[in-house]
């Protein structure tokens, strides 16, 4: 199994992170955030805002809207998880009593397996996908920043998401398409130091966990 990674708290209790709304993005969870996203394109019309005043909104929009909904739903979830942690005594924990008051004093408590379950399947080690293939996972986009920036990894990734953001809202398409084409060649390197680094995590492995 793959080891647990707690997602990073929001800075300020209240922006969006990326690992969170990587993961929700193909859930219901994302149909709340698009249903405001209808109501400010609406506010965009009716108020006529020219472009950068368009792009500006949508980056406030998303640090508002967004924080509140990943605030509220990581509350929800919370609260859903503490509820199935305390609910009612299952047959095996019921088994698990039954047997501890049964066996005697000095005798090692019996285990009780759960039957019907088989063991599971080993997971095999990660290998690196194919290089034409861009970012596989949203950690490596903050750590990219981290590495090339260090301290001001936030500014840089601020930066960047408020030129792609001007230039995506911008009237004209040759500004879009120079937008897309950045955010490509960044996707690009990105995945191509995250797949190296993966070939020296892999390399770096003794030989028999990766026959495994």
């Amino acid at each position: 199994m793959a080891p647990y990674q707690p997602l990073p708290p929001q800075r300020w209790g209240v922006l969006p992170t990326n690992r969170f709304w990587y993961h929700a993005s193909l859930t219901p969870i994302s149909l709340v955030f698009w249903a405001g996203a209808a109501v400010l394109f609406t506010c965009f019309d009716l108020f006529a805002l020219v472009w950068w005043q368009q792009s500006l909104g949508w980056m406030v929009f998303w640090w508002v809207w967004g924080g509140l909904v990943e605030r509220y739903t990581r509350k929800y979830l919370v609260r859903r998880r503490m509820r199935a942690l305390a609910g009612p005594r299952t047959d095996l924990s019921e088994g698990l009593g039954n047997a501890a008051l049964e066996a005697p004093a000095g005798d090692p408590m019996p285990v009780v397996e759960r039957p019907g379950l088989p063991p599971p399947a080993p997971v095999p080690p990660r290998t690196p996908e194919s290089k034409w293939a861009l970012v596989q996972e949203v950690e490596s986009w903050d750590l990219a920043y981290e590495r090339l920036f260090g301290r001001g990894a936030g500014v840089a990734q601020f930066a960047f998401n408020l030129a792609f953001g001007l230039a995506i809202f911008h009237p004209s398409w040759f500004v879009k398409l120079l937008g897309l084409l950045a955010l490509l060649t960044a996707a690009r390197g990105v995945g191509a130091w995250e797949r190296r680094s993966l070939g020296r995590e892999r390399a770096a492995l003794p030989p028999s966990s990766l026959s495994e």
